[in-house]
């Protein structure tokens, strides 16, 4: 079990930076923290041998031990001073509940202890109730259910000079022999003076401050009024064809779609923003497949969809800061905390890039952090089943798994569903990622050392270590910001063994690299396969939308596939146009996480433009050992395809043979589902090593396999895969032009 959680606010640094870490600490009365340069984070014991280095600074502590909590659920909050309503009032609002019946869920609250909730109650029937002092006073209640992912308009109306309470169910679609609209009506015990400071959305504030009764499903157009308008009148208001008056608040859920603000269009202007991202920019009621771009028709898509499970910032304390050596080395680094105990231990792990002004190394190393937050606390290996079938072997479950399984408030993956069964679309670093730290083994890593995505890259930091080859770090989300200015001045880049998820400018700036001779590495498999997005005024969040094809453990639903922050259209980058192949030669083909195969020379590795590759190596078997799956080859591959955007002069100078029948075929070149398409029997499935020069000067080398870094790594660097490799690092370094 994990006593101590962590994080900071940033996931990339420079030297002289100060760094912020906020700590959960339970068990125990103090923690120490110390700067550490992480080097190999593999604990296999036949591995290359884990290795961190301490970092002499200030840090201080012992520090004082506490715990903080993480409270998951989005809602949306809107405020007022002031504000007073005489005479009787109607709350109204549509809905599409997705879980009616699991618990008492707040719709719209008015007030904290004292005021209105409509709402449904712990048997998915609308509710309506008058609160005073935190108590319940009344409450009516509809006799019949909500149907789950149906639309509905639900009234509430309170009169103070009778107490009288009146609920509304209305049903937007009925069916014959299906009665699920009601109305039912109630008196409290005394009237109210309802406290307008605060309206909740999807929640309510109980007392001592917390909020609570989250709901799950789609909320849209939610309105006050003063009287009493008939359910005919609510719903022409609701569906947007005439304004009910006189309007104390009427909320506009499609008003800054991209951000997490909403509007009020009433009188009082109580706008008001939400927190924990609910899905934004999903279809509402109006919705009629006449677009797809919310942007077009932002009436269209003024639901929001919440749920109680969404998280986006922990929001915990600062426990302590420090500042960063001026003269600190670039490269992956931790903040290890440790308990006074000795007992538990904790990474925050983040990248240190080089000092502005400093001389730039020889080669850049960009840590995949998008593709680290899609997996971020993922818990597949327990709550996938097919797991270990995927996997061909028992699933290992080490305490990080653990602690994830028992702790669902530390957030979901992207590949994970929400409790409602509705997919992820958002994955934050503002709280522990518990699987970004090093020694933390994997689900589906492959037979051996079983490490996955940022352990993984641990082997490629090890190589660099290990041939003595000068390196500088930089994140995704530096791309994501700076463009191709972090990667200028580089004369190597080398990406991750698993850089899976791209935004639109992280790619352009590969791009412009490789355009203005740039030299690329890519040693991983399954790279810049899906489009994420990042948020202008959000930080450390992506979001990606899986729509229409690939691999994929959930669909956004019809009409959702085009993003909240930006816009773009979502899912493959090639299906977008942008097919990996167009820029580094090879694209994903197959999975399987099982056993790992060799590479085979073929006829282009003589071809004189690859003798450099070879230098020095006479085997025409390339990898038939490794820490992932015992090859070079495996997990997830990348093929060549010159139909899809393989350059022509492109060299395949290697391609892996007898993938083993886990081994699948990706679901966009599975167009007639027939057993003929797995690892012994479709020739499609294997992985390309392939090199081609570009037009300005530069070139680009691709491995197309996530177990290439494992095998570098087999008996202790000392291999032809890790020869081979640092052959093309130290010829993409020299100034000579290809």
């Amino acid at each position: 079990m994990l006593r101590i959680t962590a994080y900071s606010s940033r996931i990339s640094y420079r030297p002289g930076d100060e760094v912020d870490v906020k700590v959960s600490a339970a068990g125990m009365r103090t923690f120490d923290a110390a700067l550490k340069r992480i080097i190999q984070g593999d604990i296999n014991p036949v591995g290359p041998g884990y290795r961190e280095d301490l970092v002499p600074t200030a840090i201080g502590g012992p520090f004082r031990a506490r715990e903080q909590k993480i409270r998951t659920g989005s809602y949306g909050i809107a405020r007022s001073t002031g504000l007073a309503v005489a005479g009787s009032i109607t709350v109204a609002a549509l809905i599409w509940p997705t879980l009616p019946g699991a618990a008492r869920q707040a719709v719209v609250s008015i007030g904290a202890e004292t005021g209105l909730r409509l709402g449904l109650d712990e048997e998915g029937r609308a509710s309506f109730e008058a609160i005073s002092g935190g108590r319940r006073i009344g409450r009516a209640t509809t006799a019949v259910p909500c149907r789950a992912k149906a639309w509905y308009a639900i009234i509430g109306t309170f009169d103070p000079e009778t107490c009288w309470l009146n609920v509304e169910q209305v049903a937007i679609q009925h069916f014959p022999g299906i009665s699920d609209s009601s109305a039912a009506q109630a008196t409290a015990e005394t009237s109210i003076d309802i406290d307008w400071s605060e309206v909740l959305f999807a929640a309510e504030r109980i007392p001592g401050g917390a909020i609570s009764s989250f709901y799950n499903g789609k909320i849209e157009a939610p309105f006050v009024c003063a009287g009493r308008p008939g359910a005919e009148s609510v719903i022409v208001h609701l569906k947007g064809r005439r304004k009910l008056e006189p309007l104390i608040a009427d909320w506009d859920f499609g008003h800054d779609i991209a951000n997490d603000a909403f509007a009020d269009n009433g009188p009082h202007g109580l706008h008001g923003r939400f927190f924990n991202l609910p899905h934004r920019a999903v279809s509402g009621l109006a919705w009629d497949g006449s677009t797809y771009k919310w942007q077009e028709k932002p009436a269209h898509y003024a639901a929001v969809h919440f749920h109680d499970d969404d998280l986006y910032d922990a929001g915990w304390e600062t426990d302590f800061t420090f500042r960063l050596p001026d003269d600190l080395k670039s490269g992956v680094y931790a903040a290890h905390l440790t308990s006074d105990d000795g007992d538990s231990e904790y990474y925050v792990v983040f990248a240190v890039r080089a000092a502005r002004h400093a001389r730039r190394a020889p080669v850049l190393f960009v840590m995949p952090t998008a593709s680290y937050m899609a997996y971020a606390n993922h818990r597949l290996g327990i709550d996938v089943s097919e797991t270990e079938i995927g996997a061909g072997q028992l699933i290992q479950v080490d305490r990080h798994h653990a602690f994830l399984q028992e702790n669902p408030q530390y957030g979901l993956s992207l590949y994970e569903v929400h409790s409602d069964g509705s997919g992820v679309f958002y994955s934050s670093r503002l709280r522990p990622v518990v699987d970004l730290q090093p020694k933390v083994q994997g689900f589906i890593g492959g037979l051996g050392s079983n490490v996955w995505q940022f352990n993984a890259d641990t082997h490629i930091l090890g190589f660099f270590e290990n041939r003595g080859l000068d390196y500088d770090v930089v994140t995704d989300e530096d791309l994501e910001r700076d463009g191709a200015e972090a990667l200028s001045g580089y004369p190597v880049v080398v990406t991750g063994s698993h850089p899976e998820y791209t935004s639109t400018r992280m790619l352009d700036a590969y791009r412009d690299y490789s355009e203005g001779g740039g030299r690329i590495m890519y040693l991983g498999g399954n790279g810049f396969y899906w489009r994420i997005a990042y948020s202008d005024k959000l930080p450390g969040v992506i979001e990606c939308r899986r729509s229409e094809s690939g691999i994929r453990g959930w669909e956004p639903g019809t009409g959702n596939y085009h993003h909240q922050f930006t816009g773009e259209l979502g899912g493959l980058w090639r299906r977008i146009g942008r097919a990996p192949q167009q820029l580094f030669g090879v694209g994903m083909t197959a999975q399987g996480f099982d056993l790992s195969s060799p590479y085979v020379k073929t006829e282009a590795a003589s071809d004189p433009r690859a003798a450099f590759i070879f230098e020095g190596i006479d085997e025409d078997v390339i990898g038939d050992f490794g820490l992932n799956g015992n090859g070079a080859a495996g997990n997830e591959i990348d093929r060549a395809d010159f139909a899809l955007g393989t350059p022509p002069n492109a060299l395949v100078v290697a391609s892996s043979r007898l993938h083993t029948d886990i081994y699948l075929m990706t679901p966009e070149d599975l167009l007639d589902p027939t057993p003929t398409w797995t690892g012994t029997q479709s020739d499609l499935i294997r992985s390309d090593m392939t090199f081609f020069e570009t037009a300005s000067g530069g070139a680009v080398f691709s491995t197309g396999s996530i177990a290439w870094a494992a095998s570098m790594a087999w008996n202790g660097y000392d291999n032809v895969v890790a020869r081979l490799t640092e052959n093309v690092v130290r010829r993409f370094s020299s100034p000579e032009k290809f």
